[in-house]
């Protein structure tokens, strides 16, 4: 076994990611979600900034697919992802080792420490490179409080040294329709730099932690007084019963929602 890499390392390529996103991912979402909107705070993270760690909430199963519309059409693919995926469910789901998916054993402290070095010695190679990570650990459910985060990401951030940092906070919701809705907040990022300030593991899980809160409340209170002024549609979903006996669906006009 190699030593630098963990069990099931990523093998990115873009041939691999367009199939699993026009024949899995996009044709799930359609299906379940009547739509995905999305809301960015702040500028979009830049490539010749980085390496990027956006890291997330993880209330349900459909995360990760939100994970590949937020690199696919909030990012516009303009990083190579990296996805920590726990070392169990790869080893089902190899494929996903397309989309930059590796593996990382939560019940082994050795394995969890050659996945993180891994992730930043990959992070550290390349500006150009992003890491979806769900440092809660665990699907738990998104009002939960307080939130809990692992110490992984700002670990990585550590040894990295210079990383742009988002929060992205997910929800999902009904709203008077038959399918529910997924909701993406991305943003907004901050910068860490161990030169300019020595990066502490411990202050930067809790600052990650106090963001992520804010930014899952925040959506939540959008979605809650029926504000969707500050969301773009990202994807266009299956219409409901309710919708094409009304004639409230109408399709997208945008052609970019549609893919």
């Amino acid at each position: 076994m190699n030593t630098t890499e963990p069990a099931l390392p990523a093998n990115p390529n873009l041939p691999g990611q367009e199939a699993i996103y026009h024949l899995m991912i996009r044709p799930a979402l359609w299906s379940m979600f009547s739509a995905v909107r999305a809301q960015i705070v702040g500028r979009l993270p830049q490539a010749h900034e980085g390496p990027l760690i956006c890291y997330l909430n993880h209330p349900t199963w459909w995360d990760g697919y939100l994970a590949a519309v937020v690199q696919r059409k909030l990012l516009y693919s303009r990083f190579e992802p990296y996805v920590m995926m726990e070392e169990a469910q790869l080893q089902s789901f190899r494929f996903f080792t397309w989309c930059g998916a590796f593996s990382i054993d939560p019940h082994n402290r050795r394995e969890i420490e050659r996945s993180l070095r891994y992730i930043s010695r990959l992070l550290g190679e390349k500006r150009n490179r992003v890491l979806y990570i769900f440092p809660q650990g665990r699907i738990t459910p998104n009002d939960r409080r307080p939130l809990k985060l692992y110490a992984g990401a700002a670990r990585i951030a550590h040894r990295v040294g210079r990383v742009l940092l988002c929060p992205v906070a997910l929800r999902y919701a009904f709203r008077g329709q038959q399918y529910p809705e997924a909701f993406i907040r991305l943003g907004p990022i901050h910068a860490v730099d161990d030169a300019v300030n020595p990066i502490d593991v411990r202050a930067l899980t809790a600052d990650m932690t106090e963001r992520l809160t804010a930014s899952m409340d925040a959506l939540r209170e959008t979605i809650l007084i029926d504000d969707m002024s500050p969301f773009r549609l990202v994807l266009q979903g299956r219409p409901g019963i309710d919708q094409l006996c009304t004639g409230g669906w109408k399709p997208s006009l945008m052609p970019d929602t549609w893919f």
